[in-house]
């Protein structure tokens, strides 16, 4: 369960947020806590929604991996027993219950109440137990069909039990299953307008539910909720829809003859229509079905999933044109002319509300104006009633992408590929699923990000400077140094950056550097982030070489950062000399001087160079150093010396991760080398064992050890003399 608040104020990759991690917005801590039900704390909703998966998992696994499936279905009945055990019946129709009734949610995802949950799960514990009795070694038609009376007896009724004995004023009986919390008695019934969401799952349970009870009423009410979603007014003009909706609802009889009136779904198609149309969601131009402006696609795909389980169990495809259809706007066919689905075709959504994807080092939504990772499969909030949609990051309403809006859009393209695709079914080419859609083609490098003159960005770690108050013999200087490691984002807590001047004209005159160089800590943002629990350590200047060259060294120990880090500085002569006169030190002739920027009238002013170097864990990452020094290995997405293209040390196949399955690829090419080829690239990115004989076992070997953790993906290339 996260902390909704923690999350969201710590807007950066979810891998840095570990506890006590530094905000640097606010300068607070974030912390990641694990919660657990008990009976003192109970949470029966999420405990019954959790059994309802497990024995979901052992229907789909008893065939093909019986233990996992047994012990899921285990599980499953620990958890709804557990669920029962601690349900209070502490709720006053239209209030909401307390946080001691459920479980708690982190502030963002307040479940209404556990009834939903707790007959999701009965009903799915019922197809769990019939389908294990059918599997029983030795089963009978008589022990199958006790298994299934009993678990009718035990789930089914724990959902639909009427008390028979009471009849109120109208001769209606009242319920006293898990129905009663949206029915009170079998003198009224219900009508759905939610579908199954991540709020109330009545739309799933009558969706199981009615095959199995065979009632009117549970018929009912899972068509009614399609056609609601699917249709419309017969006066509307729906000729731009690109679908033919529904302008009814069949007609099942009183709500006091639905309730136990036997019915099966083959009777459903000669019902006639009631005689009042009824109500039906609201509908954009374009035909898209909108039950609420947050988040609408995620609702439209559950509604379509439902569509679709409908049409599996019925065998009645009415309302399958209106999925289809509902689904093609979503994958583009709509007049913002891209898809909602990130990653999906020519043009779609990226801007995502998305913390990782983002991958903002300032932490911040406004900061980078393009994401640096693809979200690929990912399903954003979707249109409003209008057919718009605002594609920015920061906009939660029409962009966010979390679980719920993925697990409906999941199952409703499956249901329609089964009805449009696998079965061969006719329709436009251009809106089918194409199974040679290749992901390479439209993935953005991750690495384009620019800034505000347009200029390139680097990946990794490099610094920036400035330059302020010049003037004879001293000038103020700002050194910003960057964590912008993306694959993954990581912390780095042992930073160095050097700042290279030159004072040959005062070495040729005898002076001494500490006679009459002085410095001056003007400002360190990493004091002021860390509440002075950490501070940046100046060294003085350092002889570099005898051509007069010095340096001074800002190290960042033990700090722990990602993002950027400002220090600010001042160089001169010492105001107590006495022998100025035949002293003349020029500054902006010094190595790191000449593509500094001013910061005088702008605090954040600085320019990216590699004449400020940076070290990392006392390894050069970043700069060329006075003597034309680079790097031993450079940073991921920077440009190499050795071929001229991205180089990532140890990605042999070249999907951008460096994990065991480089070291596969390199033992293949060098076992089969007519089936099994490295790119180009991949070759100069698998020597990362230099023995100097190319590519062998050991590059696949020294790769492995970066997957278990021997070796930092930074430690690469490994060079054999060192080891």
């Amino acid at each position: 369960m996260g902390e909704g608040n923690n999350d969201h104020n710590y807007w950066c990759a979810p891998e840095l947020q570990v506890d006590d991690t530094v905000v640097a917005s606010s300068s607070c801590a974030v912390k990641r806590p694990a919660y657990f039900a008990t009976t003192e704390m109970p949470a029966p909703d999420q405990c019954a929604g959790a059994a309802a998966s497990l024995a979901i998992n052992y229907l789909n696994f008893k065939d093909t991996d019986a233990d996992y499936a047994a012990e899921s279905l285990k599980y499953a009945r620990a958890l709804y027993e557990f669920a029962v055990e601690t349900h209070q019946e502490e709720w006053t129709p239209g209030t909401t219950p307390s946080s001691l009734v459920l479980g708690y949610d982190g502030g963002f995802y307040h479940s209404s109440y556990d009834y939903d949950e707790l007959s999701w799960a009965a009903v799915w514990l019922y197809y769990a137990a019939v389908a294990e009795a059918e599997d029983a070694k030795g089963a009978t038609e008589a022990t199958i069909k006790k298994a299934t009376d009993d678990a009718y007896d035990k789930y089914i009724m724990a959902i639909i039990a009427v008390d028979e004995e009471t009849t109120n004023a109208k001769g209606a009986h009242p319920y006293t299953g898990y129905m009663k919390r949206i029915i009170t008695d079998t003198g009224n019934c219900w009508q759905n307008i939610w579908v199954h969401c991540w709020d109330t799952v009545w739309g799933g349970v009558f969706a199981k539910l009615a095959p199995v009870t065979n009632t009117a009423r549970d018929w009912y009410i899972f068509r009614y909720n399609l056609e609601f979603w699917s249709g419309c007014a017969a006066t509307i003009d729906s000729s731009d829809w690109g679908y033919e909706p529904v302008h009814g609802h069949k007609y099942f009889g009183m709500d006091d003859f639905l309730w136990n009136t036997p019915m099966t779904c083959d009777e459903i198609p000669a019902l006639k229509d009631s005689e009042t149309s009824g109500d039906f969601i609201a509908k954009s131009p374009k035909g898209w079905a909108v039950v609420s402006g947050y988040g609408s696609a995620r609702y439209n795909t559950a509604a379509g999933l439902c569509a679709c389980v409908y049409a599996k169990t019925t065998g009645d495809e009415t309302f399958m044109p209106w999925a289809k259809a509902q689904m093609e706007y979503i994958l583009g066919k709509n007049p913002m002319g891209y898809s909602y689905e990130v990653g999906y075709g020519n043009s779609y959504a990226t801007q995502p509300h998305h913390r990782a994807s983002h991958c903002s080092e300032k932490q911040s939504q406004e900061n980078l104006i393009h994401q640096v990772h693809t979200l690929w499969g990912a399903l954003v909030g979707g249109p409003d009633l209008d057919d718009f949609h605002h594609d920015e990051t920061k906009d939660y309403i029409y962009n966010e992408v979390t679980d719920d809006y993925n697990a409906g859009f999941c199952g409703d393209l499956a249901g329609l590929y089964h009805f449009y695709g696998a079965k061969g079914k006719e329709y436009e080419k251009e809106n089918h699923i194409n199974p040679d859609f290749d992901m390479s083609k439209n993935a953005k490098a991750g690495y384009d990000q620019v800034d505000a003159d347009g200029n390139p960005l680097p990946v990794g770690l490099y610094a920036a400077g400035g330059k302020n108050q010049e003037q004879t013999g001293s000038v103020q200087l700002k050194v910003v140094v960057y964590n912008r490691t993306i694959d993954p984002p990581r912390f780095e807590s042992n930073l160095k950056a050097r700042y290279y001047f030159n004072i040959k004209e005062l070495v040729d005159q005898g002076y001494k550097p500490e006679d009459y160089i002085f410095y001056r800590i003007d400002y360190d943002q990493e004091k002021g982030y860390s509440n002075n629990k950490n501070e940046v350590k100046f060294t003085p200047p350092t002889k570099y070489d005898d051509k007069g060259t010095y340096y001074v060294e800002m190290q960042w120990k033990d700090c722990d950062f990602y993002g950027s880090r400002v220090f600010q500085f001042a160089l001169g002569y010492k105001q107590d000399l006495e022998t100025y006169d035949d002293v003349e030190w020029d500054s902006t002739n010094d190595y790191s001087y000449s593509e500094l920027v001013s910061f005088a009238d702008e605090n954040e002013a600085a320019a990216i160079t590699d004449k400020i170097t940076v070290y990392a864990d006392d390894k050069l990452v970043w700069g060329v150093e006075p003597d034309g020094t680079t790097p031993e290995d450079e940073p991921s997405g920077t440009t190499t010396k050795s071929s001229g293209k991205a180089t990532m040390w140890g990605d042999a196949n070249l999907d951008k991760n460096v994990t065991v399955a480089d070291a596969v690829a390199i033992l293949q090419s060098l076992g089969n080398k007519d089936k099994y080829v490295l790119e180009d690239q991949g070759k100069i990115n698998a020597d990362v064992f230099d023995n100097g004989d190319g590519i062998t076992a050991k590059d696949a070997l020294t790769i492995q050890q970066v997957d278990s953790g021997i070796y930092k993906q930074t430690d690469l290339p490994v060079s054999y003399k060192k080891k």
